[in-house]
């Protein structure tokens, strides 16, 4: 029988005077490999990377005020107007997070009538984004479900940890993200060459998170159910994954990049 998974590491790192988060600085790491992951790609296509910066910017935008405000729109809907609420540190849904930085990202595109190759390098990198980023989660003890012996739960013994006892597991939202997001790195990646026409790897890899997604949400507890015995959650990746279908199937070559 496979142990679970201990992880001792406390959710800050103390240098002196200085405090340093390891969610925050496993997001930092995570936009900057995911960064230079894109920019590989665009040189593969023989395309300019000076776009990444600027996109990488609104996708970290887009990503921490849409996570932060879907949360709020969850748990608490009275929050998204208090600016003490809206500000905190704690508590931010993924979807959110997903939805606002693609549109910033693609409006940012069609405004500037750059390649739409540049959002297939975002969503190509994006998963190797993802998984480095989630690993904070993993440490801090977020997204936790419910209590558990499977192998991939995770003991978060420190205790400042966020998982209510040091002593047991729980299923992990964290690690599930970080796997996931492995996953479709393993998928997309060897075959980033063989989407000849712009968009369809965007779609693919939003529709694989949609996905996966809504599976995760059987092992984790921290979205409200919604209808029908699916959470807030399922529901949103339904809808997500209808989008991504619709638009993959409206694909054309028109970009010769």
């Amino acid at each position: 029988m496979l142990a679970i998974i201990t992880v001792g590491i406390p959710p800050e790192i103390h240098l002196g005077p200085l405090t340093i988060a390891w969610h925050g600085l496993t997001i930092a790491l995570g936009i900057i490999v995911g960064g230079w992951a894109a920019s590989y790609w665009l040189r593969e296509r023989g395309l300019p990377t000076d776009p990444v910066t600027t996109l990488g910017a609104l996708l970290t935008v887009g990503a921490l005020v849409g996570s932060r405000v879907f949360y709020l729109a969850e748990h608490d809907p009275a929050g998204i107007i208090n600016p003490a609420t809206l500000l905190s540190t704690r508590g931010f849904t993924f979807d959110g997070g997903l939805i606002l930085a693609t549109a910033l990202v693609a409006g940012y595109v069609y405004r500037t009538k750059i390649s739409a190759r540049y959002l297939d390098a975002i969503a190509a990198a994006l998963p190797l984004g993802i998984a480095i980023g989630r690993i904070g989660d993993v440490i801090n003890g977020e997204h936790y479900g419910d209590r558990s012996t499977f192998f991939l739960a995770v003991r978060n013994s420190h205790p400042d940890a966020l998982t209510p006892d040091p002593r047991f597991a729980y299923q992990s939202g964290g690690l599930y993200e970080v796997l996931l997001a492995l996953l479709i790195l393993a998928v997309v990646w060897p075959l980033r060459h063989r989407f000849r026409e712009p968009l369809r790897l965007a779609w693919l890899v939003l529709g694989l998170f949609a996905i996966g997604r809504f599976f995760e949400f059987f092992l984790r507890g921290d979205s409200p159910d919604l209808a029908l015995g699916l959470s807030n959650t399922q529901w949103t990746s339904v809808a997500l994954l209808v989008i991504c279908v619709a638009g993959a199937r409206f694909v054309r070559p028109r970009d010769p990049a």
